[in-house]
């Protein structure tokens, strides 16, 4: 049974940084109507609002709660049952709401981008952040060193995919006084890729120089599958690499750089091939201590309508059928502005309100005279103005200005970014609470 949202426990510490005021939630956030004096976001909830019979004002982006819950249980037991870590990436949502309740959920870390994204969630008193990237800039490898220093239960950690990443965090540092070292994760990348060491010789290198360094320390090895491509049920690209990973772990281990810790962290990215990741990085080890797998996904939380239903494996392809499929969470509402030829509509929304990097939104009901009705596959966004979306339909079908259709998204990583304040909805529109996001 899908439990009930609520605001995190663990949330209330890190309210006390949230220092903007938000008496009016009608000016601040868009879409949101006017609201008592009084009232502010972590009240909405006693207010009684609903979507459509109060004053909000179009478009505006909610999130299912029953869909939001669903998907967060369904990726916590698949990691709970495969033993494996989940450290969700942050950078899709930047919510402290929905950060608390992965980790309430049993998340061990929250992942970012950059060290910007990273002192916003230590903000929302989020303890452990991996961040998914070289931290080269002084100021973010300052930053990790001082909270590092003012927090002995923090952990921090980066990539390293260089030699010379090291020398520039340790440049950064110069002057200083020792302190607790920065967590650092050697990066094993592929040919063609994106960041990360294109050999296993070269990733020992590194490793070798991080273990020279009074400033880094060595935690793990760290890789990024996502970009692999597979066709059907050959997944030997993902698979290789996976292997490479291990292959770098055992390595270095029989090197005898990880003989300062009590566990080795050996994370992918785990969006598309959680499966693949478990079953070559799961499992027995023999490297003298334990090793923690950690997937990092990000999107899954909201999910999508497009680019992870088409390709996302739960519910789908074996083993991961064993877990029930996730669910579309978010709906883009607005309303039909304009009919002004027999095949096009206008909606009244655009780039400013929902991503459109990888497919634009998809039609999926319309809504008139409090009724609503099926209508995917029968209308197509086929492009996108700031303020407008153009909509393809056939001469005959019935939209009228004023009626009411929600969209489904593709790829939630560049819709939440558009929102400052989302509501999230029960099965009845009725708002239940609102997530907030920093970006």
């Amino acid at each position: 049974m899908t439990r009930a949202f609520e605001a995190p426990a663990a949330a209330a510490n890190w309210r006390r940084h949230y220092d903007v005021a938000n008496a009016d939630l009608a000016w601040q956030y868009k879409g949101w109507p006017r609201s008592p004096a009084d009232a502010d976001l972590d009240s909405v909830a006693e207010l009684g609002l609903n979507l459509f019979a109060d004053d909000f004002m179009f478009p505006v982006m909610v999130i299912s709660h029953g869909d939001l819950m669903h998907n967060i249980e369904v990726v916590a037991r698949f990691c709970a049952d495969s033993g494996v870590s989940l450290a969700p990436h942050g950078k899709t949502t930047m919510s402290p709401e929905l950060s608390h309740l992965q980790l309430e959920a049993g998340a061990w870390a929250i992942t970012a981008s950059t060290g910007s994204q990273a002192r916003i969630f230590r903000a929302f008193d989020i303890g452990r952040i991996l961040i998914a990237h070289q931290v080269v800039d002084p100021a973010a490898v300052r930053w990790m060193a001082d909270e590092l220093a003012a927090h002995p239960d923090v952990e921090l950690f980066c990539l390293i995919d260089s030699v010379e990443c090291v020398e520039a965090m340790e440049a950064a540092l110069a002057g200083r006084p020792a302190g607790r070292p920065i967590g650092g994760l050697v990066e094993l990348g592929m040919t063609g890729g994106r960041t990360g060491c294109r050999t296993i010789h070269g990733a020992v290198a590194v490793a070798e120089r991080i273990a020279a360094s009074e400033r880094v320390r060595l935690v793990g090895v760290e890789g990024y599958e996502g970009i692999l491509h597979f066709r059907g049920d050959d997944f030997s690209e993902v698979d290789e690499f996976l292997h490479r990973m291990r292959e770098l772990t055992e390595r270095l281990a029989d090197a005898g750089h990880f003989d300062h810790l009590d566990e080795v962290i050996v994370t992918a990215g785990g969006s598309m091939f959680p499966d693949r990741v478990v079953a070559i990085l799961g499992g027995d080890w023999d490297i003298g201590r334990p090793v923690r797998p950690v997937i990092r996904p990000g999107g899954y939380a909201t999910h999508d309508s497009k680019m992870y239903t088409d390709s996302g494996p739960f519910g789908v392809r074996a083993p991961m059928d064993a877990y029930p499929a996730l669910r579309a969470a978010l709906t883009l509402w607005s309303y039909v502005v304009s009919r002004p030829e027999p095949n096009l509509a206008l909606l009244g929304f655009g780039k400013r309100d929902g991503s459109y990097d990888v497919d634009l939104p998809m039609p999926e009901t319309l809504r008139r005279d409090g009724e609503t009705h099926d209508v995917a596959r029968q209308l197509e966004v086929f492009e996108l103005n700031d303020q407008h979306a153009f909509v393809r339909l056939e001469p005959d079908f019935d939209l009228r200005v004023g009626d009411q259709v929600g969209c489904g998204i593709s790829h939630p990583c560049t819709s939440f970014d558009r929102w400052r304040a989302i509501p999230v909805t029960d099965d009845d529109h009725n708002i239940v609470s609102a997530v907030r996001t920093f970006f």
